[in-house]
């Protein structure tokens, strides 16, 4: 029977005293292991790996970390496609025992390990957001959807956004400036793309005449009503966090949360332009709001699903951080979507002239 629910923990033990210490913790668990004795010559190194589900590594790496032997063990956690043995097929699972006591998802160090690894070179994540609205605005002024979704399949966006909502509530300042600063240039990159392909399209003839931008900007998610956009947003980080907390399929999320930001990006390209204060009001309006949205239903999600600092005095820290950055998305969401529901109700959305 195979599984792919499971982790391999392998933990490098540097002495004697470490190795009979974690040996001691997985047999009072009643886990299966293999010590693989490194000691050649005077060396006391020992190798140890056991299986485990994905939702009890938490609980026996804190069993390890309260031995206060870190500085002689490592330990490496491995995501291996499959498990196969025929032991998964007893009616006593040997997993039993430790099932319930940790969150049904990754461990905090896996955590914080796959939303650090989501977050690409910087240069590559700068391209491949130029790429991408370029496409989004291509896919506007075609009014063609099959090219919108191509410019949502490519973008880099989830890697920053996620990154920011773990570093939030694990407390890793770095982790979070990295991924708040890679969200601005990302977003200033994507901006510059999207207006300068607009605008050598504009002023090179490759539209003719008769070309109408008030239809194509139609396409623009901020005509839609205010609440649904909320809506999608908010699902949008729901999904994301709740994907990379159980190892679910975070790809197939990242174009939904690329969904609610690029053509919107597109859109401010084409209005820029085309000189249509509205779209570019109402486009960059939508970029926010939905971005700060994502971030705070992801931000939400993952402390209600238990994930914390250790300590108590990290958790009151963390706590405290999250609260007022929770504070502030919520005032810029409430102020954004008052701002977009006047451009709609002053009629800015009416047909543009070409100019």
């Amino acid at each position: 029977m195979a599984r792919q629910d499971l982790r391999v923990v392998e933990v490098l033990t540097l002495t004697r005293t470490a190795r009979e210490e974690v040996v001691g913790v997985l047999e009072a668990n009643e886990l299966e292991y293999v010590l693989t004795d490194e000691s050649g010559g005077d060396s006391e190194m020992a190798t140890i790996s056991f299986p485990l589900p994905t939702q009890t590594v938490e609980h026996i790496q804190t069993r390890l970390e309260e031995l206060d032997i870190d500085d002689e063990l490592y330990t490496i956690v491995i995501d291996p496609e499959a498990v196969v043995s025929d032991r998964f097929g007893e009616s006593d699972d040997p997993y039993d025992e430790v099932r319930g006591l940790g969150y049904q998802g990754i461990s905090r160090s896996e955590l914080i390990s796959t939303a650090t690894d989501m977050v690409p070179d910087r240069t590559i994540y700068l391209l491949m957001t130029a790429i991408s609205a370029v496409v989004a605005t291509a896919g506007v002024l075609l009014n063609s959807l099959s090219v919108l979704v191509g410019s949502m399949v490519i973008a880099p966006l989830i890697g920053p956004l996620m990154a920011t909502s773990v570093s939030t509530v694990l407390d890793e300042p770095n982790l979070y400036r990295r991924s708040v600063r890679y969200q601005i240039q990302g977003g200033a990159v994507a901006l510059a793309s999207a207006i300068g392909f607009a605008t050598i399209v504009k002023f090179t003839d490759l539209v003719d005449a008769g070309f109408n931008v008030s239809h194509l900007l139609q396409v623009s998610s901020h005509t839609a009503p205010n609440f649904l956009l909320v809506v999608v947003a908010l699902g949008a980080g729901f999904a994301g966090a709740l994907s990379l907390s159980t190892s679910g399929t975070i790809d197939l999320v990242g174009v939904m949360i690329a969904a609610a930001v690029m053509p919107p990006i597109g859109v401010v390209g084409v209005g820029v332009a085309w000189v249509s204060p509205s779209a570019v009001v109402g486009g960059v309006a939508v970029v926010l709001m939905n971005v700060f949205s994502m971030t705070l239903a992801a931000i939400i999600s993952l402390w209600y699903l238990g994930y914390h600092p250790e300590s108590m005095a990290d958790v009151r820290r963390a706590r405290g951080t999250m609260l007022v950055r929770i504070s502030t998305l919520g005032c810029a969401i409430v102020a954004l979507v008052i701002l977009l529901a006047r451009v709609t109700n002053s009629g800015l959305t009416e047909a543009i002239p070409l100019l």
